[in-house]
């Protein structure tokens, strides 16, 4: 004869289990719900890239110590670091001039090692692109998630300057204010220089740019302005990494205008990605939870 207490285990484990069923396909079906485009984000503390001008003229740390910054006056393209504690937020140039060779002769690249997004040093896998919707259904495209850099939402340093918010004057005034320079009379525009085949860029409103290499596409100008890129392929694309490398240069020479110098090449590195049929994965997690309750279960019975 079995117990009323075990019989009560029995029904508990029971209840248990099915509110586990029914919660799952729930929660998966938004874990794979499709990437919506995005749209402009003005809030800077969700905006991780900007492009400012280097304002440091001989450099301050490293081997080089005492050289002439190759960077100085330069757009550079900045990853923001910004940490839990906010007094340490800074940026990282991305794809910057660099010196090599000795220090008594050095010679100058148009890129360092740092000149990747994910920046290389995090061991951090390509951003993932996923299936879109609207404009972009049929296509799988870059979108911002909880992974870091995948944001792709550009803007002027400057634009920090007169934020209310603690952690972006932080991260303005980092570097003994080195990203301060205006931008102001700038015409920004982003070049591409090599991108996988299969891998296309759009606009805001889903038109394709920078569609042949050499080809230049203007951000904006001065230190208002916000272009988010998206990243796309088709569905059906293969497997495996897909980049594309570009620089920054300045289009604005009216009036005998000298530009500011044109940036080091960096590179935005995606992955397309086997996605695991949403009906298998709820088989495998009912399956697990499943086992588990089976299992608690037994443990009661024995118990009682």
């Amino acid at each position: 004869m079995v117990s009323k207490n075990t019989t009560c285990s029995r029904k508990q484990t029971t209840s248990l289990a099915i509110s586990f069923i029914v919660a799952v396909p729930l929660a998966l079906s938004s874990a794979v719900a499709p990437a919506q485009a995005h749209s402009d984000d003005h809030n800077h503390g969700h905006t991780e890239y900007f492009i400012g001008l280097d304002g440091l003229d001989i450099l301050n740390r490293g081997i080089y110590t005492g050289l002439e910054n190759p960077n100085y006056n330069r757009l550079t393209l900045l990853f923001a670091h910004q940490e839990e504690d906010p007094t340490t937020n800074h940026f990282h140039g991305i794809g910057t001039y660099s010196y090599s060779g000795s220090v008594d002769n050095p010679s100058i690249a148009a890129t360092n090692t740092n000149n990747r997004i994910p920046e290389p040093y995090t061991g951090l896998p390509s951003l993932k692109l996923s299936p879109g919707t609207g404009i972009y259904t049929g296509r799988l495209i870059s979108s911002p998630t909880n992974e870091e850099y995948s944001n792709l939402n550009i803007q002027a340093v400057t634009s920090l300057k007169n934020s209310s918010e603690l952690e972006d004057q932080y991260l303005f005034n980092s570097s003994n204010n080195r990203w301060q320079q205006s931008l102001e009379g700038a015409n920004i525009g982003l070049q591409l220089l090599s991108i996988s085949n299969g891998l296309n860029i759009a606009d805001s409103d889903g038109v394709n740019i920078l569609n042949s290499v050499g080809e230049i596409y203007t951000i904006g100008s001065g230190d208002d302005f916000s272009f988010i890129p998206t990243f796309w392929t088709n569905a059906t694309a293969p497997l495996g990494n897909y980049s594309a490398t570009f620089k920054l240069v300045d289009l604005a020479t009216d009036n005998n205008r000298t530009p500011f110098g044109e940036s080091g090449t960096f590179s935005f590195d995606f992955e397309v990605a086997k996605v695991p049929e949403p009906s298998n994965t709820v088989a495998l997690s009912l399956v697990s939870l499943l086992g588990v309750s089976l299992s608690r279960l037994k443990k009661r019975y024995v118990k009682g």
